[in-house]
């Protein structure tokens, strides 16, 4: 299974972001002109920082994905449209890997960057004709290697289920920690977070590597642990919106632990209130109401919270109070909401409308909850984290289930990583279009084109799966 390291991460992105800004800048400007001056000298000293490690730096393109060797750079806020510029151009030119040797000098880095801009697109083997144009330039670094469509397919093949298995256990165990977190606290006894640090910790680890995994498991839905399952999947989504927020790991991590605890207070709620099947009483709803403060009270009692207790202590207060205050606890005085009670707000909602409670049994589907949720962007939920969370989870989030043209169903397993092209997510077949249920798992990508620009799969309608009395989740395990 791939790694992920940070600190490379970091650096390939404004690797990445700068050679973009570089090719655009070299398609207004011959090699002479000083506006090529400033990009080429930060692509040259990220090229330096990544030196450091090895004597040679590829930028591989897999799938709708860059690597820094080993390390996926994750698609965030910043540098978004530099970032997926230079996959299409990489894509339109065949290139899969762009490999830089240490040694190399501003004058190749500006003259690669020239041939690139300035390369006619509309010939045959564009990756030949590309190469060539580097031989006739006496340029050998950069060099580069054909980009194979396989690559993507083998890569999965080969990580696949290492990833499933990873990302299983660690939503296991995030459950785990929780329980024993709020069975302790039932008991008055004391308590010890450094268990919940270390998942929090595994499970950032494991959405920066990759997300759609984690995503994927949300859909597990256990009635009898409703609570237990919610915390860890408000904690899964949340770290989804703080990663293309651009958070590095300690930032994701104190994001997690208000998200994971959010709800610490509803232990101390009684169990007939809790799990009252009709409408609460006027009584009964003050009860359900005050949890976020209750929550606030255990949350800065715990041990190992200390560093982070503020943060923490905000998603749990702020995650009913609404973007325009509308929601509870009532406040003495108007304020702005924190980020972290923001994103936690938007993804309890999500998390909440697409489960089954006991005073919920019909969850909304996917799309449909996103529908709810938009028309109250503004109100409730701060828009632009809106925008991002769908951004996240895509226009069809993970678990929807679709009835493509082809008269085939099937489950939503990825999103697309271009928010742009968030109608053509990957899916899971799993009933054929005589209407049999699929025997061997087969994923199709509706964004895939032949080459007059023409998909063989599109989206018809989404299905209730509760209608169909269809499990999505069992496709996650």
């Amino acid at each position: 299974m791939r790694g992920y390291d940070e600190e490379i991460a970091q650096v390939g992105k404004k690797l990445t972001i700068q050679l973009a800004i570089l090719i655009r800048t070299s398609q207004i400007h011959n090699q002479g002109n000083v506006a090529l001056e400033p990009p080429t000298e930060k692509v040259y000293n990220s090229l330096h920082a990544l030196f450091s490690g090895d004597s040679e730096v590829a930028l591989n393109l897999e799938g709708d994905f860059l690597f820094i060797g080993e390390t996926r750079l994750k698609i965030d806020i910043e540098g978004f449209g530099n970032l997926m510029y230079l996959i299409d151009e990489m894509k339109k030119r065949q290139i899969g890997s762009i490999i830089f040797s240490r040694g190399i000098k501003k004058a190749e880095i500006i003259k690669f960057c020239a041939i690139f801009a300035g390369f006619d697109l509309e010939a045959p083997d564009p990756f030949e004709r590309f190469h060539e144009a580097l031989k006739q330039a006496r340029l050998s670094n950069p060099s580069v290697e054909p980009y194979e469509e396989k690559k993507e397919q083998e890569s999965v093949d080969d990580i696949f289920k290492d990833k499933k298995e990873l990302a299983k256990r660690t939503y296991v165990s995030t459950v785990t920690a929780v329980s024993e977190v709020m069975d302790s606290l039932k008991l008055r006894q004391a308590v010890s977070l450094k268990r919940s640090k270390r998942v929090v910790q595994s499970m950032v680890d494991t959405i920066l590597q990759e997300d759609t995994t984690l995503l994927g498991l949300t859909n597990l839905r256990c009635h009898d642990e409703y609570t237990y399952n919610h915390s860890v999947n408000v904690c899964i989504l949340a770290l989804a919106i703080g990663q293309r927020l651009g958070y590095r790991k300690m930032r994701l991590s104190e994001l997690g632990m208000a998200a994971l605890f959010h709800d610490l207070g509803k232990f101390d709620i009684p169990l007939e209130i809790l799990n009252k099947s009709t409408d609460f009483t006027p009584e009964e709803w003050a009860i359900m109401r005050s949890h976020p403060i209750m929550s606030v009270k255990e949350l800065v009692r715990l041990k190992g919270i200390h560093e982070m207790a503020v943060k923490v202590a905000l998603g749990a207060f702020e995650h009913h109070l609404n973007f325009d205050l509308s929601g509870y606890p009532k406040l003495a005085s108007p304020r702005k909401l924190s980020l972290v009670g923001r994103i936690v707000c938007i993804v309890d909602c999500y998390d909440a409308l697409t489960s089954s409670r006991v005073y919920n049994r019909i969850p909304f589907p996917p799309d449909r909850a996103l529908r709810f949720m938009l028309a109250r962007s503004g109100k409730a939920f701060d828009p632009i984290l809106m925008k991002l969370f769908v951004n996240a989870i895509g226009v069809f989030p993970v678990g929807t289930l679709a009835l493509l043209n082809t008269k085939e169903i099937g489950v939503v397993i990825s999103s697309h990583p271009n928010p742009t092209k968030g109608d053509r997510p990957k899916v899971r077949i799993i009933v054929e279009s005589s209407g049999n249920e699929a025997s061997e798992e087969r994923i199709v990508d509706l964004s895939e084109e032949d080459r007059h620009g023409r998909r063989a799969y599109e989206i018809v309608k989404v299905i209730d799966p509760a209608k169909y009395k269809i499990d999505v989740g069992k496709y996650f395990l």
